[in-house]
């Protein structure tokens, strides 16, 4: 968007190549379990789109997030979640996801995305009948003629 900056958390600036077709983004340093590296990601930040990585430690890295979120001013939290995160079942990636959901729900205004699959889905976990049986098989109904 015209006028609008767009800085992206990145591991490490100086990793793969990659960073490179980021044009137009500015790229900072983050590590989740160092809160002193959310500072600089922050400043002058007004939204924040959460991607965290899938680990035990969602809580606490959630935990830091928020916090530094809150002492930055950002007004909004977008985090990427997933389905099935409100059903209470005891599942640890429904779990790790619902434990961060509950602490962004803290104070700063949230939106949750909670998508139920990716592409690169069908290549992990559905290319065994993609490859023997030229087809794929989800729990859906079918629509249409």
């Amino acid at each position: 968007m015209a006028g609008q900056r767009v800085r992206a958390a990145v591991y490490s600036t100086t990793r793969g190549s990659s960073h490179e077709k980021l044009k137009g983004v500015e790229l900072v340093e983050v590590d989740y379990n160092k809160p002193e590296t959310l500072i600089p990601a922050f400043k002058d930040a007004d939204k924040l789109f959460l991607l965290t990585p899938a680990s035990p430690k969602a809580a606490k890295l959630a935990t830091n997030l928020v916090n530094e979120a809150k002492n930055a001013g950002i007004r909004q939290i977008v985090k990427q979640s997933i389905l099935g995160t409100e059903s209470g079942l005891d599942v640890a990636p429904l779990r790790l996801h619902r434990q961060a959901e509950k602490i962004i729900e803290s104070g700063i205004p949230f939106t949750f995305l909670r998508p139920n699959s990716f592409m690169q889905n069908f290549v992990n976990f559905y290319s065994p009948t993609i490859k023997s049986k030229n087809a794929f098989y989800l729990p859906a109904a079918r629509t249409g003629s």
